[in-house]
């Protein structure tokens, strides 16, 4: 099959675009999973571009050329209520409020997601970029101490010596192909994926790990690089026009532990020591599944499952430039050169997510959808904390999607996640740990919410 040119200058031309602009990503889910892109149309058996992340086999079902551009906002608003621990410093003459007390976040974010499609045939092809999993995280200050003689870093709030602000953004740029036969299609995605951290912290690099404030300085990690990654997918038309079931899989980036090279910049009074390092971590592979029904022409009824392998994520280790990351049971480092300079415990668990959702055709070109679903959290008490704050979760959404010319639809709904409440005081046990995988506690009273506006438009050729 040989595709015409207007088909391949569609495929071409819209990553470019992305590149451009491309800022920033999404709102997290469990973990930091953001794959909030084209609303409730963005699921395991839909066939717009979407598909490419969620199930490549979806585009096999697709008509002619399709270019989607979507664009979301986000608002979210967390707090983090931390008491004095057994491990904790009290707090020096002078500097009450520094390390005890509640800190807010409110950060108002967006990211886009595009993606172009056509169908010769039994082939259909894909080009995407997309941002499945990151987040973004700045606190508010303290402002008790905002001119503080003695104490100016604590104006950065009593959640710093977990986080002040930091930026995860996982970046795909995705090509798929999906061959159809009848009523079953098979997909398949390649990825290259751009990871980046960025974290900063305060930091008592002179001590055994503990908020103490008479010695306290920065540490600021920021590291990337890139990754391979693959999904598969198949799709059913099991029964004509009416239900399709659908299945997608996609693997860890890098299909397992990922290195990302970068600098570890550490402040302290009038030192500052930069240091080129390797961060290790492992991101999750997923499994989806689902079905879309349509009892009559002017309903459609959705259903779908999610698995997310969170459990990879047992830690975060960042060592000298290509040294190993090792510590022992005790989280003391175990290299034999002493190159690991900061262990971070996850102990992060597998989660699961459900959705449901159904739309209704007022007419031919109006659409009115909406859906709701619950993930559980990929986070245990013992090691949660502020800079990757999680909980179980439900979500509520609603919107409209209109055809404003014949072969362009607009699309726009809002999505509210509602994260449960979480207190783990007493049972953080970040502190109970040798150097240099010991943090201070982080047990507290967590609450988070955030909500998603999303705004997409498809073409059709």
């Amino acid at each position: 099959m040989r595709l015409h040119r207007a088909q391949f200058l569609a495929l071409a031309g819209i990553v470019p675009l992305v590149v451009i602009t491309s800022l920033s990503s999404l709102a997290r889910a469990s973990g930091f999973a953001a794959a909030r892109f084209g609303g409730e149309h963005g699921n395991v058996t839909t066939d717009n571009p979407t598909a490419l992340w969620f199930n490549p086999a979806g585009i096999g079902f697709s008509e002619g050329t399709q270019l989607f551009l979507d664009g979301t906002l986000a608002m979210r608003h967390a707090t983090y209520e931390h008491s004095m621990a057994p491990t904790d410093m009290p707090e020096p003459p002078g500097a009450q409020g520094a390390s005890f007390g509640k800190a807010t976040l409110f950060n108002v974010f967006g990211g886009p997601m595009a993606g172009a499609t056509t169908r010769v045939g039994r082939l259909a092809f894909g080009l995407g970029l997309m941002v499945p999993f990151g987040g973004r995280a700045h606190w508010g200050t303290n402002d008790k101490f905002k001119n503080d003689p003695m104490f100016p870093l604590a104006a950065d709030g009593i959640q710093r010596w977990q986080n002040i602000e930091g930026a995860l953004t996982f970046i795909y740029f995705s090509g798929a192909m999906a061959y159809r036969l009848g009523p079953v299609s098979v997909g398949v995605t390649g990825s290259l994926v751009r990871s980046s951290v960025y974290s900063s912290q305060a930091k008592n690099p002179v001590g055994n790990g503990d908020p103490d404030l008479t010695h306290e300085g920065r540490a600021v990690i920021d590291v990337s690089g890139y990754q391979p990654s693959i999904g598969l997918g198949i799709m059913v038309e099991a029964i004509a026009n009416r239900l399709w079931l659908g299945v997608g899989y996609q693997s860890q980036p890098g299909f397992g532990p990922m290195t990302l090279h970068g600098t570890l910049r550490i402040t302290y009074k009038d030192s500052d020591a930069p240091l080129n390092v390797d961060f290790h971590q492992a991101l999750p592979d997923s499994l989806r599944a689902g079905a879309r029904f349509r009892p009559i022409p002017t309903l459609e009824l959705r259903l779908s499952g999610e698995y997310m392998r969170w459990s990879v994520m047992q830690s975060q280790c960042v060592s000298l430039r290509n040294d190993p990351c090792l510590v022992d049971t005790a989280g003391a480092d175990a290299t034999p050169m002493g190159t690991t300079i900061q262990n971070l415990r996850r102990y992060w668990k597998d989660t699961y997510g459900v959705r449901a959702g159904a739309s209704g055709w007022l007419s031919p070109g109006t659409e009115l959808f909406g859906g709701v679903g619950f993930e559980t959290a990929a986070t245990p008490d013992s090691t949660l904390e502020a800079g990757l704050p999680d909980a179980a979760n439900f979500a509520a959404s609603l919107g409209a999607r209109f055809r404003v010319l014949p072969t362009l639809f607009v699309a726009a709904s809002y999505t509210h996640i509602q994260y449960l409440d979480r207190d783990n005081t007493g049972k953080s046990q970040l502190a109970q740990a040798e150097l240099p995988t010991r943090l201070p506690d982080a047990g507290g009273k967590y609450t988070a919410w955030i909500g998603i506006l999303n705004v997409n438009l498809q073409k059709q050729f």
